[in-house]
Order: structure tokens, then sequence, then C-alpha cells
């Protein structure tokens, strides 16, 4: 009897054991290289964002993170790629705007939905900006809505597409100005951009920090930024909002996610590493620079902004009746 009852205390301390051997076997995470997919091509303000601020939280994480750039179908490619890995943290997707907020109002069949991912870090947010071209004959947006009132439909804005955020920010500035701009779409941003600098159309509406070039050069006018306040890189810029358009406020966004799923320590250890990145000076230096700002958030802050901007523009897109296929 005595044997049986120790054989039965040794099983019962064994059980026990188990798990607490199982934990000290398993390799602190991260464990590898994490992989943050980019759904654009390289070079542009989201590839370079995603690369400095990847660099920064890779210091915090002690692992590289490399930077995978899938773009094609209004970054929908990219998206399908990220939305299907394991949710183990070494797979994210450095999402704009396009991603999680415009796409599902746009597209009537996505391979994914904006609750297959989680919310991890916001990374920055650029304002939007009424661009013009200098033959226009208007120095500011009072003298621009008024040219735009007084020669109705003979206005033209190019855009990179339809359902593309210069669209919908064009239509935007419509509604909230009551004016009537014609819009002229292009095959992608470079071809809109390059309407608008040889005067083909009036104006184009895009990110600030497209422009921002152009503009310091005399080739283009930017006339006004749907931000609610003036942005360092430009303060001399006008805001629509102190304009008198408390409607036209939109920003392009990127931040990174993660598959739905990730364990909530993962996502956190994300957050505290690229938030760390983002407070670095020389971080915050280049994204001033580029007209990028935006609050350091944590993780269901900044889901929090993403259903806030994807109610922003349900409001723009539902009175356009678009039904895109991807």
């Amino acid at each position: 009897m005595k044997t049986a009852t120790t054989l039965t205390r040794r099983i019962l301390l064994c059980a026990l054991c188990a798990p607490a051997a199982v934990l000290a076997q398993a390799p602190a995470w991260p464990a590898r290289p994490l992989k943050l997919v980019v759904p654009y091509p390289p070079g542009g303000l989201t590839d370079v964002l995603a690369r400095l601020v990847s660099q920064k939280a890779s210091e915090q994480l002690g692992q590289p993170i490399v930077v995978e750039n899938r773009p094609g179908a209004s970054t929908i490619v990219g998206a399908e790629q990220v939305a299907r890995a394991a949710p183990d943290g070494y797979t994210l997707l450095m999402a704009a705007t396009t991603t999680l907020t415009t796409n599902p109002l746009l597209f009537k069949k996505l391979p994914y939905k904006p609750t297959d991912f989680t919310p991890v870090a916001l990374v920055g947010t650029v304002p939007f900006a009424l661009v013009v071209s200098p033959s226009v004959p208007a120095k500011d947006l009072r003298e621009f809505v008024a040219y735009a009132k007084a020669h109705p439909d003979q206005m033209t804005f190019s855009t990179s597409g339809q359902g593309a955020s210069s669209h919908l920010v064009g239509e935007m500035f419509k509604a909230a100005t009551q004016t009537q701009l014609r819009d002229i779409p292009y095959k992608g941003s470079a071809a809109a951009l390059t309407a608008v600098l040889s005067g083909e159309v009036s104006a184009t509406f895009d990110g600030l920090t497209n422009y921002l070039p152009y503009a310091r050069d005399g080739k283009l006018k930017i006339l006004a930024m749907f931000s609610e306040q003036r942005v360092p890189a430009a303060d001399a810029i006008p805001t629509l909002l102190e304009s008198g358009y408390p409607d036209a406020v939109a920003y392009s966004w990127f931040g990174v996610v993660a598959p739905v799923g990730t364990p909530a320590t993962v996502v956190n250890r994300l957050n505290q590493a690229f938030n760390t990145g983002l407070r670095s000076p020389t971080l915050n230096d280049r994204l001033r620079t580029d007209a990028t700002s935006g609050p350091i958030l944590s993780p269901e802050a900044y889901g929090e902004f993403m259903r806030s901007q994807a109610q922003l523009w349900e409001k723009v897109i539902t009175p356009l009746n678009l039904n895109l296929t991807p």
C-alpha cells in the first residue's frame, strides 16, 4: 500500500512538472527574423516609412525585420498574403488607408476582411492636399473655389483611377465646397502628377508629401491641406478646416497590422518596439521632413482610429455608388 501511494505521488509530481518543462523548452519570441509585407512597389512613401520604422523596431526586438514588397490590385495582393499567414507575429503588413478603410467599401468581393487583422501600431499620417497647376488663375483657396463656381464643369482634376485616394478626396472636396470639378482618370499616380504639372488638368488631390518638392520649385501650387492643423513641413499652407470647411479633413495613414489571432503578448511587444522606434529623434526628424506625423497609439487606440477612418470614408463613398472589381 505504501509503495502504491509513493508511486501515485510521483505520477502527480511529474504531471505538475510537465507544463513547466515544455515552457522551458519553448524559444523566446522572437526567435527568428520577422517579415513586413508592403503592398506597394519599392521607393514610394509607404515603402520608405516601412524600412525606416522596421530598422528601429528590429533594434528593440533583437531580430531583423525583412521588408518584402508585394504590390498589386490596389494593395489586395499583399493584404491577402498576410491575412492567410500564421498568427505568430512573424508576418506583418504595412497597411494603409486603401487597404483597410476604403477597399472594403469599394469592392464587394475581397479575399480578406478588416477583421482578418489585428492592429499593432500606427506609423504615421499624411494630410491630403489640394494641388493646382500654375496655369490656374487662383493664388489661394478662396480664389480657387470662386473660380471653380464661376466655371462649372470646366475645372478638372486628375486621379489614378476610380476609387483611388485622389478620386475620393476630390469628391470630398466637391461636396464640402459645393463646386463642380470633373475627374479625369489616369493610369497611376505618376501619370496623374504629370497631367497637373503640364496643365492638362486644373488640379489633383493626393498626399502632401508627394507634391512638396514641386511646390518648392514653383512647378505646382498647394492651396490647402485636409488636416486639422497646419504641419511644420509646410506651415504656410492653410487647412480647409480653418478656411471654413469642417467636412474636409482627411489623411493618408500608414500602420502595422498582424493576422487576427496573434497572441496579445506578441502584439503588445511589437507595439512597444515600433512605438519606441517612432520616438527616435532621427526618425522623428525624417518624418517631419516628409510632412508625416501622428500620435503614438496603443493597439486598441489604433484599432479605434481605423474604425473612425472607415466611417469617414463611408460617408464619401456610399453616395458615389461605385462597384469595383479587384
